[in-house]
């Protein structure tokens, strides 16, 4: 299940993801489970890079 982008931080994203890693390397995970885990990584990932791209960008300009 998708959180919606509005409701969602930086932090929790990353502990959500630190969360998926720990259960994937303990675990002994489904194929289903699998795929849904690392669709949600992969999720959380674009999200975090998107959010740490826009802050460099603001950062940058501040110099500027």
């Amino acid at each position: 299940m998708t959180k919606p982008k509005s409701k969602i931080t930086y932090e929790s994203a990353l502990k959500e993801l630190q969360g998926i890693v720990s259960v994937l390397q303990e675990e002994a995970v489904s194929m289903d489970d699998l795929s849904e885990k690392v669709n949600r990584a992969a999720e959380l990932l674009k999200f975090c890079r998107e959010n740490l791209r826009e802050t460099e960008e603001k950062v940058q300009g501040l110099f500027e």
